[in-house]
């Protein structure tokens, strides 16, 4: 008798550790993977804005240099705000705000997308300071665009006086336009006319989690 009772005791055993490794595979199988949430941060930096050009045509320089005044590069803005946005899952986003300088308010917004490196050029060296860690050709790109479509193109180099920081950095938005007032006067002797925003930093570059 004690046999049968042990013997039953020791099935009941084996019964209860099986239907519990069965309902520890069934809680595996129904465990979701749970993913690291995405984490998002941003850097603003604080820019004056000035535009610089210069203007070979001794005939008609004044009429250019009006002309140039009259349509200034995007923005239009004596300062700017740079901000480059970080995504855990994607690639930094880089743009560009002209600020209202009666209230500081951020007003168009653009996106920076950088079409590839270039080769400065020629015209470029009539400017004081003509070069600075590498060439690359930017697409201008309004942030409430529809299309994607730019709105102007430029090539830019950027100046660091402190490696990999953005502390007293500068930005050269450049355009040779000397093709441009060729065909606007065509009867008219012009040697080059290039024009250039420069961004001088001001203050910001701290990293803003979202």
């Amino acid at each position: 008798m004690k046999y049968l009772v042990k013997k039953s005791v020791l099935l009941l055993l084996v019964v209860l550790a099986f239907c519990a490794c069965d309902n520890s595979n069934d809680n595996n199988d129904n465990d979701e993977v749970i993913l690291p949430k995405p984490q998002s941060s941003k850097t603003v930096v604080n820019y004056t804005g000035e535009v610089e050009f210069v203007v070979d045509a001794p005939q008609i320089r004044e009429d250019i240099e009006q002309d140039l005044k009259a349509n200034p590069p995007f923005g239009g803005s004596k300062k700017y705000q740079f901000v480059i946005k970080f995504h855990s899952t994607l690639s930094p986003l880089y743009m560009l705000y002209a600020v209202n300088p009666e209230d500081d308010k951020s007003a168009d917004g653009y996106i920076l997308d950088i079409a590839g490196k270039v080769e400065s050029k020629d015209n470029y060296r009539l400017f004081p300071t003509a070069s600075g860690q590498g060439w690359y050709k930017e697409n201008i790109v309004p942030v409430d665009t529809k299309d994607g479509k730019p709105v102007a193109t430029y090539d830019v180099f950027m100046q660091l006086n402190i490696p990999s920081s953005l502390v007293h950095s500068k930005m050269y938005f450049c355009e040779d336009l000397t093709e441009k007032y060729r065909q606007k006067f065509p009867n008219e002797d012009i040697h080059a006319v290039v024009r250039r925003l420069v961004l001088s930093y001001v203050s910001g570059g701290d990293i803003i989690n979202e």
